[in-house]
């Protein structure tokens, strides 16, 4: 999967354009990244991934990019 799709997938999956968000994008820098946004990209990763987070693996993600990471490192 390449990083844009990653991107897209985090984007549909807050509910905001990819084109709003970078790698480097800080999730509390947007509006999104609420409980809502939080529990959508938490079913996402489950769904897609079969990514089970832990509360201290999501106090973890700062970052676009450490969901992406995230998203790489269950792909393999």
């Amino acid at each position: 999967m390449t990083p844009e799709e990653k991107i897209t997938l985090i984007a549909e999956a807050l509910d905001i354009e990819k084109d709003q968000i970078k790698e480097d994008t800080s999730l509390e820098s947007l509006e999104e990244w609420d409980s809502m946004g939080t529990i959508a990209v938490i079913a996402m990763l489950d769904r897609r991934f079969d990514v089970h987070l832990t509360v201290e693996e999501l106090a973890a993600l700062k970052t676009i990019g450490d969901i992406a990471a995230l998203m790489a490192e269950k792909q393999k």
